[in-house]
């Protein structure tokens, strides 16, 4: 059996994407069964490594082969610190990147980009599951819904999306029943806001690691356990 591959997306930056990205696999690495790879797809302004502080390497492509290791059972494919366009990586790098990975570990978490690319494509086609991650503010939930519109056009199964509103709290102005109309569905986990989260960034250890016991940390595993376990 291949791995089970999870794609995160969002409908515009600053959502946490690549926060949440980092937290899930490690929750995965920590609690399931089998290797996990966490795949940094921005070649613009990769920032998965950061989440770690993890050492990059200049420049060449990603390779299924050439993983850094960040935990017991959890490596990552980083994006290279010399950075440029997006579209002068060939097609065919993430294919190969995404089909080798595939036979290596039990999960694979994909960050992507804010801006739909072809690469963001390619890691949306390889998803056995799609996360789409949001905040409860109005420009955000239009990102998001934006977002469904490009999927169904594209005939991408909904049934493989799965929404969490990140940094969420409850006198955002909007109730849990506008966000989720404004998501068109059920909303899987709400992931609060918290000093924490940014100040666990900037010690370059996911929160999930560093405070096992907090509100976020338990969301997540809850998230994990009952929505990206695999079959």
């Amino acid at each position: 059996m291949g791995a089970h591959i999870v794609t995160v997306v969002s409908g515009r930056g600053g959502c946490g994407k690549t926060t949440f990205a980092a937290n899930l696999a490690t929750v995965l690495a920590d609690h399931h069964r089998g290797p996990v790879c966490l795949v940094d797809l921005d070649f613009t302004a990769g920032a998965v490594a950061d989440q770690f502080d993890a050492e990059v390497d200049e420049g060449g492509v990603p390779d299924a082969g050439v993983a850094t290791r960040l935990g017991r059972g959890l490596y990552a494919v980083l994006a290279p610190t010399v950075l440029g366009d997006p579209g002068r990586m060939p097609d065919r790098v993430v294919n190969e990147l995404l089909a080798g990975l595939s036979t290596m570990y039990a999960y694979v978490v994909v960050d992507t980009p804010s801006t739909m690319n072809k690469h963001v494509m390619t890691a949306l086609e390889y998803a056995h599951q799609q996360i789409l991650v949001t905040t409860p503010e109005r420009p955000a939930l239009r990102g998001l819904r934006q977002l469904q519109d490009t999927l169904d056009t594209i005939d991408h199964d909904p049934a493989l999306r799965t929404v969490v509103v990140n940094r969420a709290y409850p006198d955002s102005g909007m109730t849990a029943d506008e966000i989720e109309r404004g998501v068109r569905g059920p909303v899987a986990a709400w992931l609060p806001a918290a000093q924490e989260i940014p100040m666990s960034v900037n010690h370059g250890v996911p929160l999930v690691r560093v405070s096992p016991s907090h509100p976020y940390t338990r969301i997540l595993r809850e998230l994990a356990r009952d929505h990206v376990d695999r079959p």
